[in-house]
């Protein structure tokens, strides 16, 4: 585990990415969608999220919210 604070999602000195997930059926389903490697699933004691899906590198999503805006732009 890093000894990063528990927000900071990136490792740089292992050069991998956790993004929380709730089973790990979704970590396989971020890799394909994205092309990121998955190396691991680790187990979390959470409500709702119950894996951390691990990711070779820095792995960031898309700013959904940007790319609706334009898509709207340009449909107006």
């Amino acid at each position: 585990m890093p000894n990063n604070p528990n927000w900071l999602r990136y490792d740089p000195d292992e050069d991998k990415s956790r993004h929380g997930a709730a089973d790990p059926d979704c970590c396989e389903e971020m890799e394909e969608e994205y092309g990121w490697k998955l190396i691991e699933i680790e187990k979390i004691d959470g409500p709702i999220l119950k894996v951390d899906c691990v990711f070779q590198g820095k792995t960031e999503f898309s700013d959904w919210y940007k790319e609706l805006e334009s898509k709207e732009d340009e449909d107006a």
